[in-house]
C-alpha cells in the first residue's frame, strides 16, 4: 500500500479531488489534505507565510503516513507545496519513505515571474472574474453572494501567499520528480519541462487536452499515469511489487 497525499490549488480543499481515488490502483491510498482555514479545518487560522504552510502540512504528512511509503501530488499552488515539502523532509533527513512528488501546473521557482499580476488586489468584481476565466468557480458559483463572502477573503489568501512565494536555493531533489499540465495552459507548456532542473531523479514531464484544470476532461488517463508512477517508484525504491 503507498499513500499519496493531494496538496490542492489556491482556494481548493480535499474535496475537489475526492473522485481521484475510484479511478487509481487499489494499492493506492488517496489523501486529500485541507489546508488551515479551510473546510475541514475552519476552525483554525490561515497561514500567514508560505513557510507555515510548508512546516503545518509537513507535518501532518509524516504523523497520517506513519512510516507507510508516501508520493506527493501538488496542483498549481500545491504543487509549490508539494516541492518545497519535498525539500523540507529532505534538509532534516527524513525522506526515506518519500517516494516521489508529482507537480501538476506549478511553474518551477525560476520560471515564476516577480511581475505577475496581483490578482488578490483586484477588486471583487474583476477577482471573481478571472476565477471564473480559470475554471476556479463556475458562474453560478459567482451568483451565490453569501458563498463568495465567506470564500473570496480565504482565497485571495491563497494567491497573496503564492504570489510571495520564494524558494530559497536548493540542491535538487534525489527523489523522483514528474511534472504534469495542461496543454491549453501555452506558459506551462514552455516552461513545466524546466522541472528537470529540481531533481536529480527527474521522470519525465507530460501534457493532457484541457486548460488549468485539466483533470476535469481525462481524469482516466490521468489517475492511470499516477497509478503507473506509484507502481514504478514502488517497485524501485522498495523492491517489491
Amino acid at each position: 500500500m503507498c499513500l499519496i497525499f493531494v496538496l490542492p490549488h489556491a482556494g481548493g480543499g480535499a474535496h475537489h479531488y475526492y473522485g481521484w481515488a475510484e479511478h487509481l490502483s487499489p494499492e493506492i491510498q488517496w489523501e486529500p489534505l485541507d489546508y488551515a482555514g479551510h473546510f475541514s479545518r475552519m476552525d483554525e487560522p490561515l497561514y500567514t507565510t508560505f513557510q507555515r504552510a510548508i512546516q503545518d502540512l509537513a507535518e501532518k504528512i509524516i504523523d497520517r503516513a506513519c512510516g507507510k511509503p508516501f508520493g506527493l501530488f501538488g496542483h498549481s499552488m500545491g504543487g509549490a507545496l508539494a516541492y518545497e515539502i519535498s525539500q523540507y523532509l529532505t534538509e532534516r533527513q527524513i525522506t526515506e519513505d518519500l517516494l516521489f512528488v508529482a507537480i501538476s501546473s506549478a511553474l518551477p521557482p525560476n520560471r515564476r515571474d516577480p511581475d505577475m499580476t496581483r490578482y488578490y488586489e483586484l477588486p471583487d468584481r474583476d477577482f471573481i472574474q478571472h476565477l471564473i476565466d480559470t475554471g476556479g468557480i463556475t458562474k453560478q458559483m459567482a451568483a451565490e453572494s453569501e458563498l463568495m463572502a465567506s470564500y473570496l477573503p480565504l482565497i485571495r489568501q491563497d494567491y497573496r501567499l503564492y504570489h510571495q512565494y520564494q524558494s530559497p536555493l536548493h540542491p535538487p531533489l534525489k527523489i523522483p520528480l514528474y511534472a504534469l499540465w495542461g496543454e491549453q495552459e501555452e506558459d506551462r507548456n514552455d516552461n513545466m519541462p524546466a522541472w528537470k532542473d529540481y531533481s536529480h531523479a527527474f521522470s519525465g514531464g507530460k501534457s493532457y487536452p484541457g486548460d488549468h484544470f485539466y483533470w476535469r476532461y481525462c481524469l482516466r488517463a490521468v489517475t492511470t499515469d499516477i497509478s503507473t508512477i506509484v507502481c514504478q517508484t514502488f517497485t524501485e525504491q522498495t523492491g517489491r511489487t
